[in-house]
């Protein structure tokens, strides 16, 4: 395999940053420093506030002009810079099956890092009415029609439905892709049950780039860190700290759709921060006595809990999916039933009387990054990941 590859990253970020745009900018990162040579393709879901009312309407019910404008510029990039391999991590909603296409016919290896469920459900989460929902798993994804899934519309879920039909009529997901990342074991099982190649299939979690060592602290309060969306049960938690016997500051920090609503039920124990930059995100988590994650969906990998064990500090979080994986009940931080408030009170309470055991949790969770998900480490599996890609082409 060659020392110095040219890699070719492309993404398609969406409306609102989150993780898969964090993963994709630290991956480029670790790559650069690694010697390769990077090319990048990117686009934004937001360029579609700018598209003419015809041109929505086109893009919306007959997208296929602008995926032939996404082919022939991915083609044109490719015979210009000539990579070994094209790693696509999300291709939603600008992009679609063209990028996958033009690689394949230029015959570069591609690799798919599978994020989120999308391909498996429309709401790419497992998520209806605030509770978990498989039917588009075992019934077929005509059940998120049926269901509104996405936007709470049956008319866009039926257009984002006939854009997965695109995937499907173009073999993306059968033949064009060499390799797929998937980030636990909870998440390959899933797409294994939706018909993904087994033999393609690759688990790398997410890594976190390398911090200062921790200084081990009480911390002066619990923070919560991620989207103001209703699967992240961040509704859950305000009811939850509410309920709390022992008066301890929470801070939450993102931005969602649920901002303004949520806003609306803080008290003098919540403060809502927004927004913030990732530098300043990681200096409030530095300072927390334990994050809670209390999702009620299928995480795919929260990459904010191994921030969280990179800075030394333990964990609450939903006891579901893969953020089961990455907690070690009792030790790395606490689990507890998702979306039950009285559960999660309980689980709170415990963390704030007893104080030592939560710095010994954080020395833990510290040993577990060091262990797993530090950059070299992540590295490594990921070449290795690129070779089988490369192998699986030339196979073909």
């Amino acid at each position: 395999m060659k020392l110095n590859m040219r890699i070719l990253l492309t993404h398609n970020r969406y409306r609102y940053a989150g993780g898969e745009d964090e993963v994709f900018e630290s991956e480029k990162i670790l790559l650069q420093q690694n010697n390769h040579e990077i090319f990048e393709y990117v686009r934004s879901n937001t360029e579609i506030n700018h598209f003419s009312r015809i041109r929505k309407f086109r893009w919306f019910f007959q997208p296929y002009n602008e995926f032939e404008n996404i082919y022939q510029e991915v083609k044109a990039l490719i015979l210009r810079v000539k990579p070994d391999v094209a790693h696509i991590h999300n291709s939603f909603y600008l992009m679609g099956p063209a990028v996958y296409k033009a690689c394949y016919d230029q015959k570069i290896p591609i690799i798919q890092t599978l994020h989120n469920y999308r391909f498996l459900c429309p709401s790419a989460v497992f998520f209806r009415q605030g509770q978990i929902c498989e039917e588009c798993l075992t019934l077929g994804r005509q059940q998120a029609v049926k269901h509104r899934c996405f936007k709470n519309s049956k008319i866009q879920t039926w257009a984002l439905n006939r854009l997965l039909d695109q995937y499907d009529q173009h073999r993306v997901l059968s033949e064009k892709v060499d390799a797929f990342i998937v980030l636990s074991q909870f998440s390959r099982d899933k797409f294994i049950a939706g018909g993904f190649p087994v033999e393609k299939i690759c688990i790398k979690p997410n890594f976190v780039p390398t911090l200062d060592r921790p200084q081990e602290n009480e911390g002066a309060y619990a923070v919560y860190i991620g989207a103001l969306q209703s699967y992240k049960g961040v509704e859950t938690l305000i009811t939850a700290w509410k309920q709390l016997k022992k008066d301890f500051p929470l801070k939450i920090i993102g931005d969602g759709p649920l901002s303004n609503s949520l806003r609306e039920k803080l008290n003098n124990n919540i403060e809502f921060l927004g927004k913030k930059s990732h530098e300043e995100t990681m200096a409030y988590l530095k300072r927390a006595a334990f994050l809670i994650l209390p999702s009620r969906c299928y995480e795919n990998f929260p990459r904010v809990i191994v921030e969280a064990y990179a800075c030394g500090v333990p964990v609450i979080v939903s006891d579901l999916g893969a953020m089961k994986e990455l907690v070690i009940d009792q030790q790395t931080g606490l689990l507890f039933h998702p979306g039950d408030v009285n559960d999660l009170v309980l689980k709170i309470e415990e963390m704030l009387k007893n104080r030592k055991k939560v710095q010994e949790m954080g020395r833990q969770a510290y040993q577990i990054y060091c262990e797993k998900y530090q950059p070299q480490t992540n590295y490594a599996q990921l070449m290795t990941i690129y070779e089988k890609a490369i192998k699986n082409r030339k196979n073909s």
